[in-house]
């Protein structure tokens, strides 16, 4: 005997494992699923009138073939499913999880496909186990404008993470640079912004004090844009952006606009190369210029240009 009640319930999960907008069932089908899926037998006017409340309340849609109406659509489901598939800040175990449970929102057309389900084991993911309380707490310290003292963690050569120094810090925003998670700190050196990746955070304590305002930080008469700062901080190097003239060819200027974006000037150019000035953080700069030293030069600052230099002829001093 099943409880009248609930057959709305086993209607919604007929429908939603076995219907969808592109394949709509109909009321004999759903009968011959109550039966066989959950031993229940109803009369025709008995669902009809169960299908008609679901449809006033918004939970279903069309008339004679019908569906339950999805809040998210197949593509949109396929994005958050690649974003947890390529994110190495979830663990394997997890991400796992996740998926099937994406999946199971849309089973008609997602439920069985397995595309490229192997890079969740292959992938390099994170193995800190503390990570989502971690976030948890330093989100709850933001909101409540509390210092934290943080425990930073590293790999040691066994590939285990283990601690390594305590410090306490004032939290401000926590945000996602590369597939990771960072938080932007002040750590009391002077007055410029930090970063913590999160992932080497292994314990958080919220302390009593407050926060020393952000405006006390950057000045009172600055506004604080993240969207800057991000643009500014590529690998999420802490200190101060400085003016920087990049030198490359035309062709090579989509490279830049994605690490740096669109708030550039362009100072000089010819027919094939462009000079771009640019205010960016140093140290980040430096691995950047590193990275696509082939393609772009930096002309300034000379600081930068000279580090750059003795960084080559380090690499090539191990390579000689």
């Amino acid at each position: 005997m099943y409880d009248k009640d609930l057959l709305v319930l086993y209607i919604l999960e007929i429908l939603s494992e076995y219907a969808n907008e592109d394949k709509k069932i109909y009321q004999q089908d759903i009968l011959n699923l109550l039966e066989r899926n959950y031993n229940i037998e109803v009369t025709r006017k008995t669902l009809g009138k169960r299908i008609a409340s679901l449809r006033y309340c918004g939970y279903i849609e069309g008339e004679r073939g019908i569906y339950k109406k999805n809040k998210f659509k197949d593509d949109e489901l396929r994005i958050l499913i690649d974003s947890i598939l390529f994110a190495p800040y979830i663990r394997a175990e997890e991400a796992k999880a996740i998926i099937e449970k994406l999946k199971s929102l849309s089973p008609v057309s997602l439920k069985n496909k397995n595309r490229n389900i192997h890079y969740v084991q292959s992938l390099s993911r994170t193995s800190n186990e503390n990570l989502y309380p971690v976030l948890d707490e330093i989100d709850e310290a933001i909101e409540k404008r509390k210092q934290i003292k943080i425990t930073v963690c590293r790999f040691n050569e066994h590939a285990e993470l283990e601690n390594v120094r305590t410090e306490i810090i004032h939290p401000y925003y926590i945000v996602n640079s590369n597939s990771r998670y960072y938080v932007i700190c002040y750590a009391g050196r002077g007055d410029r912004l930090e970063s913590r990746r999160i992932d080497r955070i292994s314990e958080v304590e919220i302390l009593v004090k407050p926060i020393n305002p952000l405006r006390n930080i950057i000045g009172e008469r600055q506004n604080f844009d993240l969207a800057k700062y991000m643009n500014e901080h590529i690998y999420m190097f802490s200190g101060e952006s400085v003016p920087i003239k990049i030198k490359m060819k035309k062709e090579h200027i989509g490279i830049f606009i994605d690490w740096y974006g669109t708030d550039y000037t362009i100072s000089e150019k010819d027919e094939n190369e462009i000079m771009i000035r640019v205010r960016a953080n140093e140290n980040a700069t430096y691995y950047w210029a590193l990275q696509y030293g082939h393609l772009v030069e930096i002309v300034e600052p000379l600081s930068l240009r000279g580090k750059l230099k003795q960084g080559l002829k380090d690499i090539l001093k191990k390579y000689e």
